[in-house]
């Protein structure tokens, strides 16, 4: 990535279970998840790989004097299979981890009640839902989109 922010984390000897992938994908989902700057992740995938020829001209002479022996061009047709068989390659590539655009920044008939009720409760850190909630746009002077909870019990 040519710009933005790197994190590197320090790990303790007990925590290796954050080293796995789908562990690193999980926290990052759960804290960025109505982040709406994108955040990548490392992934190691493996992929299918041709694998590569050599240069012809070197090997049309000796081609030539191997078809003249039936056990040499026997040996010559098992290497030619082998080339062919695909190998796998690792590939390390970016993958984008909060793809879900804001839930404010969506039409109001886009978004579900229980998306509301996460995001209250993601925002407020309350274990209740939401008493109500208004979604709306303002429009004038100043343009912006806003969600509104009040919450069932006063803080």
């Amino acid at each position: 990535l040519g710009r933005g922010t790197r994190v590197t984390l320090q790990l303790k000897e007990d925590a290796h279970d954050y080293l796995s992938e789908d562990k690193l994908k999980e926290s990052a989902k759960k804290y960025s998840q109505f982040i709406q700057f994108p955040i990548y992740v490392k992934v190691k995938k493996e992929v299918d790989v041709e694998a590569e020829e050599t240069d012809d001209d070197d090997d049309d002479e000796e081609k030539e004097e191997e078809k003249k022996d039936d056990v040499e061009a026997k040996d010559e047709e098992e290497k030619e299979e082998k080339k062919d068989a695909p190998t796998k390659k690792t590939v390390y590539e970016w993958e984008q981890v909060n793809t879900q655009k804001a839930i404010w920044m969506r039409a109001k008939e886009d978004v579900t009640e229980e998306e509301y009720t996460e995001f209250y409760k993601s925002i407020s850190k309350d274990y209740l839902d939401p008493l109500a909630y208004t979604h709306f746009n303002a429009e004038g002077e100043i343009e912006f989109k806003s969600i509104l909870f009040l919450p069932k019990k006063a803080p």
